[in-house]
């Protein structure tokens, strides 16, 4: 490969930042705002480890007189249902007032039901103030990933987009240290005390957005071309609207808005019309499934049984065992997308669920051992090959599976694409919590088996439909789904690279001939 061709193209631009983000005033902005969108996950992933430790509390168990079966997974589904519809109404927001917008009112929803959802009297209530979250966390899955995609600078686009899912473990290990605390406390606030901070991320997240920028995308698509032009230079290059780079995005992302105008790419049906868009859908689909498909939702949400069908009982190691995976899983999905660019999507995600059916293997056969025996030190030897598992799961399936879903998406596609990830994904999670609970009282680790082979069948969807992206602009990404031999891709991407630059050039002409 030459040099020509391993070189991003934004990385050939001269840039007015420095090469290193820390030192660069415009893109430490950039990076904070950044950290907004990528704590939006937050929620979710204290949701997860808080259901978790939940289910160890005594005095929660005996306040809603231990629920378990069929009523654990309505509690647990809950906070998963709205995603199945509010995806739709959530790229309607997006795509007329905003990404902005969206993120905010979807964070009004989950600060609210997490008030309720601590001040609950009652198992309906509970259960209804969950509800109340998801439909905020749909607003905020479906606008978070595009605002953060559409506004980072591309040069830190790779890290920041794959760490995006990486802040879940954030408000995992958060969750976890809080249900540690509530142990020690005699009262109904031992449970409801860490319900309440499930409000921390999304507050955290409206306080770094207030003064943020609107996507550019966004701006141009609505006629606000220099508004647009304007923010790219503010965020991407200390405010100089002449940088070359600054220009050469803007070209791009006018040249593709212009070749999505022409194709008329406005509707739900359009994912339908074109092999490209087809093949977008299909990818989007098997990675929304796979999300939660591949073993970790029993894990995740059923954590507490999971450890006590190995002989691990006692609240305290459940919860310490529970603090400790999230940890682990925050480290490992951090590293992971710091590196995406270097290792690539493709053997990221053929790696990852690959190294999940060897150590799910592996879980399965130590429980199945300790159901037998009864012998705790069989049981015992599971739980690091539960973190194991996690640790593949979290090179790809959590750094990547919003993160590469959204890049693959054209502007005019990009938040219908995820409305319809975050529906596909909400419909295939709430029905595996629904059934995983009920399916481990009754077949117990026999259960695992099938995850095995869900494993197995992603591997060949992996390696024969999902596309290398790394080294290439948003813009850029979409010509591996358009076009279908590598040659073809090669040039239109020259072509396309070719036109921006020119738009650019004749631009700086213009200027010249006018002054």
């Amino acid at each position: 490969m030459t040099e020509d061709d391993s070189t991003p193209t934004y990385a050939k631009i001269a840039n007015n930042t420095d090469p290193s983000w820390w030192k660069d005033s415009c893109l430490r902005r950039n990076v904070f705002y950044t950290l907004g969108c990528m704590m939006c996950p937050f929620y979710l992933g204290y949701d997860q480890s808080l259901l978790t430790g939940l289910q160890a509390m005594p005095l929660w168990n005996d306040y809603f007189d231990g629920p378990g079966g069929d009523w654990l997974g309505i509690i647990s589904a809950a906070i998963l249902l709205p995603g199945i519809v509010m995806g739709f109404p959530g790229a309607w927001i997006c795509n007329t007032w905003g990404r902005k917008w969206c993120v905010f009112i979807g964070c009004g929803f989950i600060i609210a039901g997490s008030i309720w959802n601590a001040l609950s009297p009652n198992a309906i209530q509970f259960i209804l103030s969950r509800v109340i979250m998801g439909v905020g966390g749909a607003l905020t899955k479906t606008s978070a990933p595009a605002l953060l995609q559409e506004t980072v600078h591309p040069r830190l686009r790779s890290a920041m987009g794959t760490m995006y899912y990486g802040c879940y473990y954030i408000g995992s290990l958060m969750s976890s240290i809080m249900c540690i605390i509530g142990l020690y406390i005699d009262n109904e606030w031992s449970w409801r005390f860490p319900c309440l901070l499930a409000l921390f991320g999304p507050t955290v997240v409206i306080l770094i957005l207030l003064n943020a920028p609107e996507s550019p995308r966004f701006l141009m698509k609505k006629g606000k071309s220099t508004c647009a032009l304007a923010t790219l230079a503010k965020y991407h290059a200390n405010g100089d609207l002449n940088d070359p780079l600054v220009q050469w995005e803007y070209k791009e992302i006018q040249n593709a808005l212009e070749e999505e105008s022409l194709n008329n790419k406005t509707s739900y049906m359009d994912f339908f019309k074109t092999k490209g868009n087809r093949k977008r859908l299909l990818v989007s689909i098997a990675v929304a499934i796979g999300v939660n498909w591949v073993g970790n939702g029993v894990v995740s949400y059923y954590f507490s049984p999971v450890l006590k069908s190995v002989g691990v009982t006692q609240p305290i190691q459940i919860l310490g065992v529970n603090a400790g995976l999230a940890a682990w899983n925050l480290v490992i999905s951090e590293l992971a997308g710091l590196n995406v660019e270097k290792f690539g999507r493709r053997p990221l995600f053929l790696s990852s669920t690959i190294g999940m059916i060897f150590s799910y293997s592996f879980v399965m056969g130590f429980s199945a051992g300790f159901a037998e025996t009864k012998n705790s030190s069989i049981g015992v030897a599971a739980i690091p090959f539960l973190f194991l598992f996690f640790g593949f799961y979290d090179i790809a399936w959590t750094t990547l599976n919003y993160s590469y879903c959204a890049e693959i998406m054209p502007f005019s596609l990009r938040t219908k694409g995820l409305a319809i990830y975050l529906s596909v994904q909400q419909v295939g999670n709430t029905f595996n919590q629904f059934v995983n609970p009920i399916a481990l009282d009754a077949i117990a680790w026999r259960y695992y088996g099938v995850y095995i082979a869900i494993d197995c069948i992603y591997v060949a969807l992996i390696y024969f439909f999902f596309p290398e992206t790394k080294k290439l602009s948003i813009e850029e990404v979409s010509i591996l789904f358009d076009y279908d031999t590598k040659e073809d891709r090669a040039q239109a991407a020259r072509a396309f690279q070719e036109r921006a630059k020119n738009a650019v050039i004749a631009d700086h002409r213009m200027v010249r001939e006018t002054s």
